[in-house]
């Protein structure tokens, strides 16, 4: 009998798909019955088989976009029958992303942010937080008209950039939320855009680019917990209500601008120091009750914001977005779009692997799953397929960190030049002064809310 293998055509069209296609599918449930909104007759590229297009040409590598298209088409080749037929060229995939974009993406995103929730509670909180982090990256974009349009000439002052700023759970990798736009944007902006759907129990960690009164305001009205370093651009005040009962006078300090003291009432910090000497780093936090946040875990818990940076170097090099390929802007934005849907994609299975086998998240290597993912992708079904898929779910599984631990620091052997790169690197410690006799004078009007 010859096997149906239309999707969702039952179980034997499960058994003789591709093995990659079937992990892959998983995650678009919420596409499974979806029709193409933007035309009113039957098309080939429905948002479940562009969805799936999309994730195997980014994880394909090293070669043009048509060509990654080619390789992706012989993957999709058996999840399909004469009547359910993808389309057979590259420019009419990329039309059908393009005007599907408005619809998918927004439903899409929603739909794996869920089920990436579910894949946090799976992760050890530490000291009883979960651990996310914001940090932006230029990608570079080629230098054509349309890009320059599109994203603007950045900081670099010589070709045209995107920036992309990301919210990461740290410890995995798996992305959360993330924003784009011109190269000049504000990385600031994309964070109060995403601060509404920051998860319950984290908390958030930023650099020392993510200060000012207006983002740590905000954040501390939508009550979410951050620990952001301060340097010599934040400026402070302490003793603020003389006539008040205060504890712990020596790390409660307040931020109120000049120019709002007539309009807003200051906001209460904690200030930690970690550290001694030159090589100090200044901490500000909104979490006031150091039973909840001390010294030892608030200095633990930054040096875990280095997971960002990594999720940035994996994206970049590992898979491949070091520089986008597509030589329109709005092509452009949705190659990255995608890409970033498949580095969550990615991190999602390795979570279930490892889970699977009782396995800490945290020992998950991303590199070494986008690799054998890669693999699958130019492997082939075959006839034996039942044997493939439980290959590369052994494989999967088997995609752990090093083991070994760095006995010596890793310097980066030089820091590309842009025109914004400070003259000193390290942050100096930020501005705390004593407030004045008019500070407090205006700060008799708001009655402080909880003692220091």
């Amino acid at each position: 009998m010859k096997p149906d293998c239309r999707i969702g055509g039952g179980t034997s069209a499960l058994n003789y798909r591709h093995p990659l296609v079937s992990r892959i599918s998983s995650f678009f449930a919420c596409l499974q019955n979806m029709p193409d909104a933007a035309v009113h007759r039957q098309v080939r590229w429905t948002p479940l088989a562009t969805a799936t297009a999309a994730v195997l040409m980014a994880l394909d590598h090293g070669c043009p976009l048509y060509a990654r298209f080619e390789d992706a088409r012989v993957c999709m080749g058996s999840d399909f029958v004469q009547r359910r037929r993808v389309g057979g060229s590259y420019n009419g995939l990329m039309k059908a992303l393009e005007r599907q974009a408005a619809s998918v993406l927004p439903v899409l995103k929603k739909d794996l942010r869920r089920q990436a929730h579910e894949r946090l509670d799976r992760i050890h909180k530490t000291a009883g937080w979960r651990l996310l982090a914001v940090d932006g990256s230029k990608e570079d974009v080629p230098r054509t008209v349309d890009h320059e349009k599109a994203f603007g000439i950045a900081d670099n002052g010589a070709y045209p950039q995107a920036l992309l700023t990301a919210i990461v759970e740290v410890h995995t990798g798996l992305i959360w939320d993330w924003r784009m736009d011109r190269g000049r944007a504000s990385e600031r902006d994309h964070l109060l855009q995403m601060a509404p759907d920051l998860p319950a129990e984290a908390l958030l960690l930023g650099d020392g680019y993510f200060v000012g009164f207006p983002i740590w305001s905000e954040l501390d009205r939508l009550g979410k917990p951050f620990l952001i370093r301060a340097g010599g651009n934040v400026h402070l005040i302490t003793r603020l209500w003389t006539g008040a009962v205060v504890r712990r006078e020596h790390d409660v300090v307040y931020a109120w601008p000049a120019a709002l003291q007539h309009k807003v009432p200051p906001l209460k910090l904690r200030l930690i120091r970690i550290g001694q000497g030159p090589k100090a780093v200044y901490l500000l936090t909104n979490v006031l009750d150091p039973r909840r946040l001390s010294q030892r875990a608030a200095g633990t818990m930054y040096r875990c914001r280095w997971g960002v940076e990594l999720f940035f170097r994996t994206l970049k090099r590992t898979l491949g977005y070091a520089k986008l390929r597509s030589k329109v802007g709005r092509r452009a934005r949705i190659e990255l779009e995608w890409g970033l849907i498949t580095m969550m994609i990615t991190a999602m299975l390795g979570i279930d692997s490892l889970g699977k086998r009782r396995i800490p998240p945290h020992r998950w290597s991303p590199a070494r799953t986008i690799r054998t993912l890669r693999a699958s992708l130019l492997r082939g079904a075959g006839k034996k397929t039942h044997r493939l898929h439980a290959a590369l779910d052994r494989a999967i599984a088997s995609s752990l960190k090093d083991s070994y631990r760095r006995r010596n620091p890793k310097w980066s052997r030089h820091r590309p030049k842009t025109k914004n790169t400070p003259r000193s690197l390290i942050l100096q410690p930020p501005n705390v002064r004593r407030a004045t006799a008019l500070e407090c004078e205006r700060a008799t009007k708001y009655r402080p809310l909880t003692a220091a």
